[in-house]
């Protein structure tokens, strides 16, 4: 139950507000867009739930969103806060993304350039009718030539077939 109190000293600073009244948290680093990792006792030393309670508040000033999560250590589900400020793209983030392009777009290039030359054209040479095979046959009717030999054609096998 609550208590009402006559009195209190409040010039004397507690851990959760440092002096000035103001955090000393890098703000500008962890809300640039990229994934951050901080850790209770390193980075920040209020509780985890309420460090997730000033990281929304703070985000929410600078009209922004992020995406939160919390990642246990040990037997506590809690210690590991992993943050994103999911309404801006992060220098990493940017650089991963224009390098992706980059490399994409160098493959339409290659591949465009690769179908602009085409592979050499063979030259089909004309299909030349061979004529009828020429046997040498010794002369038998009396024809001869000069080397003693007489020359018969032989049918194409088109002309056995219309022959028949």
């Amino acid at each position: 139950m609550a208590t009402k109190l006559k009195d209190f000293d409040f010039t004397h600073q507690s851990k959760l507000t440092p002096s000035g009244g103001k955090d000393s948290y890098p703000w500008d680093d962890w809300f640039d867009g990229d994934i951050w990792q901080i850790t209770y006792g390193e980075d920040f030393d209020s509780h985890p739930l309420m460090m997730e309670r000033i990281i929304r508040t703070r985000i929410v000033g600078r009209e922004g969103k992020v995406t939160l999560r919390h990642v246990g250590v040990g037997d506590e589900p809690w210690g590991i806060i992993v943050l994103r400020r999911s309404d801006i793209e992060g220098p990493n983030m940017r650089k991963r993304r224009e390098t992706t392009e980059n490399r994409t777009a160098a493959r339409a290039a290659k591949k465009a350039t690769a179908a602009e030359i085409e592979p050499p054209k063979t030259i089909d040479k004309p299909v030349v009718k061979k004529a009828p095979t020429v046997k040498r046959v010794a002369p038998t009717n009396g024809t001869a030539h000069t080397n003693g030999t007489a020359t018969k054609r032989t049918p194409t096998k088109r002309l056995a077939s219309a022959a028949r």
